[in-house]
């Protein structure tokens, strides 16, 4: 069973999770748009609400396993691309669509503490997230308990799965 997002819930929803997000350095803060097939829309209108005289907050894309993927190979690409970044941003801001499993933001941040990252520098950002996730988000814009459908989608077959 699914939740369908149209366009009106997905802009309700963006817009009052965007009022619930603290004001940030948009020179120090980078903000990693999580999974950007289907969280692009999300992070980059985070990247530009949080932006403060004229600077919007700088984009980063990360990739993130599907359903009966390992991780291995994307949590390898994070750690080489991600690494020229760290001297640059003091915060990063987690963006996802939706928080379904809670997995990849349980490694995600595990990379980053390692990095030197305190709790208090990494943010968590989720439009949706369900209310099984081993992970809670720090900003969420509504909690769910059936898979959502956004009105963009389309099929993809990597969500096959049982």
């Amino acid at each position: 069973m699914e939740i369908y997002i149209d366009h009106l819930k997905e802009y309700s929803l963006l817009q009052g999770l965007m009022q619930t997000l603290p004001k940030v350095d948009p020179y120090t803060t980078l903000v990693i748009n999580v999974s950007p097939d289907y969280s692009s829309t999300v992070a980059m209108q985070i990247a530009h609400y949080l932006s403060d005289d004229g600077k919007m907050l700088d984009l980063f894309e990360l990739d993130v396993p599907y359903p009966g993927e390992g991780k291995d190979f994307y949590l390898l690409k994070f750690i080489k691309e991600f690494e020229k970044h760290i001297p640059k941003y003091k915060k990063v801001i987690l963006c996802e669509a939706a928080v379904l499993s809670g997995k990849n933001y349980t490694w995600i941040k595990e990379v980053l503490l390692k990095y030197g990252y305190k709790d208090e520098d990494i943010l968590t950002v989720a439009l949706l997230e369900m209310k099984s996730s081993i992970f809670k988000s720090d900003f969420v814009g509504e909690y769910i308990d059936k898979m959502p459908e956004f009105y963009w989608e389309r099929y993809n077959k990597n969500w096959d799965f049982k």
